[in-house]
């Protein structure tokens, strides 16, 4: 279950974000937040949020640094909710961006990715090590443990002892979790799967 806390101060906005983590299942809304309460970096930081939804302009000045803050100190997923015209003005510190415009279905789309991938800023695959993310490659492009041990001569002993340190560096314990994360971070591409069919 991955904690939410949404900083939203447009009460028709935030109500709606709420409504949509409630159809997600795996997420579960913890707080909401205007933007522009006193000290409101520290209340985040304290609850260690797992996904955290902000509507930029929402933050007061005192709040401004809050995403970048966030970013530096957590494992946090920061995701922007912005209309589609302001996509430039998002920070770097964002790893998704949620537009206005968009229908329920893709905004639960969007919502649901992050639930099986464990996204830029939480888990990143620079935390795994160099002969872990090649058997995190083999085992998306859909390579047996036996398999993977012979093209790397190791022993199936061994592909056992990487595949549970990658579930658990990434959070991640199923093998369609496992593709969703290696395409959404660029580990392989979707026609290196194709071919193998």
């Amino acid at each position: 279950m991955k904690h939410v806390i949404i900083i939203v101060k447009y009460y028709l906005l935030q109500a709606g974000t709420e409504e949509l983590i409630q159809e997600v299942p795996g997420l579960m809304h913890l707080k909401s937040y205007t933007g522009e309460e006193p000290r409101l970096t520290d209340i985040v930081l304290k609850h260690k949020p797992d996904v955290l939804i902000i509507h930029p302009d929402s933050l007061s000045a005192e709040n401004a640094s809050l995403p970048h803050k966030i970013y530096a100190h957590q494992n946090t997923n920061l995701i922007a909710i912005v209309r589609k015209n302001e996509k430039d003005r998002v920070s770097s510190d964002f790893s998704t961006v949620l537009f206005m415009e968009e229908n329920k279905s893709v905004l639960e789309k969007k919502l649901r990715e992050i639930m099986t991938s464990a996204g830029p800023n939480e888990n990143n695959h620079k935390e795994l090590s160099k002969r872990e993310i090649v058997i995190l490659k083999n085992i998306a492009l859909g390579l047996t443990h036996q398999e993977i041990a012979d093209k790397l001569f190791i022993s199936i002993h061994t592909v056992n002892t990487h595949r549970k340190n990658i579930n658990k560096k990434l959070g991640i314990k199923t093998v369609p979790g496992l593709i969703v994360y290696a395409l959404l971070n660029h580990l392989i591409q979707m026609d290196e799967i194709k071919d193998k069919d």
